[in-house]
């Protein structure tokens, strides 16, 4: 079976043994992994997540990484074609910066 890059959207919460856990409500994150399918590469997301003790509040998209998807800056661009190649060449789980809220 062939492999490809999905990526995926997913926002998150701290679990207590994270180091943010109380100090942070939670955050988002673009996550990219190498998998057969859709359920493969959420199945590797969530593990991933778990053992950062993040808690997956919502999945806004699991699909295959478009390469020739247009980004509004050429930073942007540069940046998830880097993420994608890291994916595409590894078996781990590549996160993107992790955009955290503030609790309130």
């Amino acid at each position: 079976m062939t492999s490809k890059v999905y990526w995926c959207g997913i926002e998150y919460s701290y679990k207590k043994g994270s180091p943010d856990f109380g100090k942070l409500k939670g955050g988002f994150v673009y996550v990219f992994v190498k998998a057969s399918d859709v359920r493969e590469a959420l199945e590797k997301i969530l593990n991933e997540l778990n053992e950062k003790h993040l808690n997956p509040i919502e999945v806004d998209f699991v699909s295959p990484y478009d390469e020739d998807m247009e980004w509004e800056t050429t930073d942007q661009t540069s940046n998830y074609t880097r993420l994608f190649e890291e994916a595409s060449n590894s078996t781990e789980v590549i996160f993107d910066d992790f955009y955290a809220y503030e609790k309130e």
